[in-house]
């Protein structure tokens, strides 16, 4: 009779707890990032972000390109920017630290008519830069939210191992997500204020 009572009292607690965790992860914002190599060399990231704020905040904040140096902790800084005809074509400077010295990374980013952002390799220090951002509003107590999705195919042309730019990579992103997200919920509340 007690192992049925202490068995039943256990899961009872355990569900409790299950439930209680449930709640927390549904108020927590989400960000899933999972970087693997790619078959045609490099490194390829994809990651889903939910963010507080409206896809035309977040969207803002990613096409805010003389801010874009803001959205990475500073590790880089923008040599020239210029807008040409429906595309913005930055020249930027890259801090490779742990590493000494800089990378260069020309791109040139486009909105598309879809709503997504899409930066693809000129030149520089890398073979290959393509990163896709696409977003989808969602509801979430009433409120639109964002799922950001962003793709990221990275090669740099470097000697760096595999591994350390897989972690300086991660690093960088996960900073970069944590940066927009708070900016972007901050956006979002500066609109609505009349």
């Amino acid at each position: 009779m007690n192992v049925t009572i202490s068995s039943v009292a256990v899961l009872t607690v355990c569900g409790a707890l299950l439930v209680s965790a449930s709640v927390h992860a549904a108020d927590a914002p989400a960000t899933v990032l999972d970087i693997r190599d790619d078959p045609g060399g490099g490194k390829k990231a994809v990651a889903t972000l939910r963010i507080a704020a409206p896809s035309d905040a977040v969207r803002a904040v990613l096409s805010d390109y003389e801010r874009w140096p803001d959205l990475f902790d500073g590790r880089f800084r923008i040599a020239k920017l210029e807008r040409l005809d429906g595309r913005v074509v930055t020249d930027l400077l890259i801090d490779r630290s742990p590493l000494p010295g800089e990378m260069r990374l020309l791109c040139e980013t486009r909105e598309l008519p879809n709503g997504e952002i899409v930066t693809s390799l000129i030149e520089g220090h890398f073979k290959r830069y393509l990163r896709r951002w696409r977003f989808v509003p969602e509801m979430n107590g009433g409120v639109v939210h964002t799922r950001a999705e962003m793709e990221l195919l990275v090669d740099m042309d470097s000697w760096v191992p595999d591994w350390l730019f897989a972690a300086m990579l991660r690093r960088d992103l996960e900073a970069h997500f944590k940066i927009l997200r708070e900016r972007a919920i901050e956006r979002a509340g500066t609109s609505q204020t009349p």
